[in-house]
């Protein structure tokens, strides 16, 4: 039960951060977009844990109607501002449990289903099921990641060793460079009833970001979200200092976003 209320808890704790986390997050690379747009049978979808509308922006683009779906009150309003006035856009502040309790059997299924960023907070027990209630016949899943990763090797070292002056344990990037799509296993996408034409993609790409954006977008990471203020700030400085001092203005981000793919059977 402990677990289960930390990871409610972590995943409600991006609101106090809602406009810093629809500044300094990224965006998703065109061509998956593209992808997932391609492979759907019509234009009705719903997002599940959509957040501030990163990802509803490039989606939305194509002209699909879409549910979105955000546990977080705080982000559900950026959200719902942003679109205002958009009627294929609409917001239902939910989890992705009580909005799956809360839909009539005799709900019309949707065309696709995509996630990006948010599939790990979702509850592992139910949310295969969840997911094939809400889909038609042919309906496509896409859970997507974006994974930091940078080009010059040494900003790992420099992360890894702010993390441990300051004895912090659970980190916003894998400093040991690891780059593994560790929030999903592949397994778990293989075992999951009611879906065919399982497959993984991944997509390369870089950015350049100055350090106090960086910086910043670490501190939307919900690894340092829960950490004390006085931490959290020492930490903020320490990271500012170590990076501009070895990389200067800015880092060139060697990105990596993962997309687990699979269709309604």
């Amino acid at each position: 039960m402990r677990r289960m209320a930390d990871t409610r808890a972590r995943s409600l704790s991006f609101g106090a951060v809602a406009d810093d986390y629809d500044r300094y997050r990224p965006s998703y690379p065109p061509e998956l977009v593209a992808d997932v747009c391609a492979l759907l049978p019509g234009r009705r979808v719903v997002e599940i844990g959509a957040g501030t509308g990163i990802a509803t922006s490039q989606f939305a683009a194509y002209g699909l109607d879409i549910t979105c779906v955000e546990p977080d009150p705080q982000m559900a309003a950026l959200l719902a501002a942003k679109f205002a006035g958009i009627d294929d856009v609409r917001v239902t502040i939910a989890t992705l449990e009580s909005w799956s309790e809360a839909r009539s059997p005799a709900d019309a299924p949707f065309d696709g289903l995509y996630c990006a960023q948010a599939w790990h907070w979702t509850k592992p027990e139910t949310r295969w099921r969840d997911a094939a209630a809400a889909l038609s016949s042919g309906g496509v899943l896409a859970l997507i990641w974006n994974r930091d990763g940078y080009s010059d090797p040494d900003v790992w070292r420099i992360l890894g060793e702010a993390y441990d002056r300051h004895g912090i344990i659970d980190r916003a990037v894998p400093t040991g460079g690891a780059h593994e799509p560790a929030d999903w296993p592949p397994d778990e996408v293989e075992m999951s009833q009611g879906f065919t034409d399982r497959e993984l993609r991944t997509y390369h790409w870089t950015r350049r970001q100055s350090v106090a954006d960086h910086v910043a977008r670490l501190n939307t990471v919900s690894a340092h979200l829960i950490l004390p203020a006085d931490v959290r700030a020492a930490l903020t400085r320490d990271l500012m200092e170590m990076l501009t001092e070895h990389a200067g203005d800015d880092i060139e981000l060697a990105m990596r976003t993962d997309m687990a793919l699979a269709r309604r059977e």
